[in-house]
């Protein structure tokens, strides 16, 4: 105990880098990070304190990510936020600009599976939508343009099958950016919306093979799943 912000040996930051992406110096970096976020606790409890979700949200990389206490809620192995450096390390290598594509959207899929059911339902989706354009229930205030982007983007996932009944018009879309406000019914239709063009079996939800389908063809996703230190 009291041991600071020692380093890690150099057998430790091999098989860090071996479970992550990154370099011994970059784990090094993200150490230095993590123990800046609580140093009280690093003094009281050596290298790898747990943090609260509380410290975590102090980074500021993080800061204006809407989804940022669901993504610590993902990495945080007991499910509150709350994280060890080998947690917040996990997080922040597939986080980072080195992590592959298909790595972003299994987190991404967890991030947006709220009721952790194997699948992205209506419901699901609603709680997605109304994280990206109702600053007022998130906390994270997003831009006109950072708006339209995340709803132009929920109309381009097209697999094929349509349901036009679910559609909202330009009109209606950019009122919703125009406003900064959402209402209950708009949000029932988008979430509709996304559901019938990236559904591919027609079950009523969206499954990890439909999600995968459909993000990978999805423009600028990776740039929502991004942190640079």
């Amino acid at each position: 105990m009291g041991q600071g912000t020692s380093a890690y040996d150099q057998s430790e930051l091999a098989e860090f880098q071996d479970l992550t992406y990154f370099t011994k110096r970059e784990v090094l970096h993200v150490h230095k990070r993590f123990g800046e976020l609580a140093p009280e606790k690093m003094k009281l409890h050596g290298r790898n304190p747990t943090l609260a979700k509380e410290d975590i949200l102090a980074l500021p990389e993080l800061a204006a990510n809407p989804f940022k206490e669901r993504i610590l809620e993902v990495f945080s192995d007991t499910g509150d936020g709350h994280m060890n450096f080998e947690q917040f390390l996990d997080m922040m290598s597939q986080l980072s600009s080195k992590a592959p594509l298909e790595t972003k959207i299994d987190f991404a899929f967890k991030i947006y599976d709220f009721n952790e059911d194997g699948q992205i339902c209506e419901n699901d989706l609603q709680k997605v939508i109304l994280f990206l354009v109702q600053p007022a229930v998130t906390g994270a205030t997003l831009s006109g343009d950072e708006r339209n982007q995340v709803i132009k983007n929920q109309k381009s996932c097209r697999t094929g099958n349509k349901k036009e009944e679910t559609a909202l018009s330009d009109s209606q879309i950019n009122d919703i950016v125009r406003n900064s406000v959402i209402t209950d019914d708009q949000i029932k239709k988008l979430a509709g919306k996304v559901i019938s063009e990236m559904d591919m079996d027609d079950d009523g939800s969206i499954s990890y093979l439909d999600f995968k389908h459909g993000m990978s063809k999805l423009n600028g996703f990776e740039e929502s799943f991004k942190v640079t230190l």
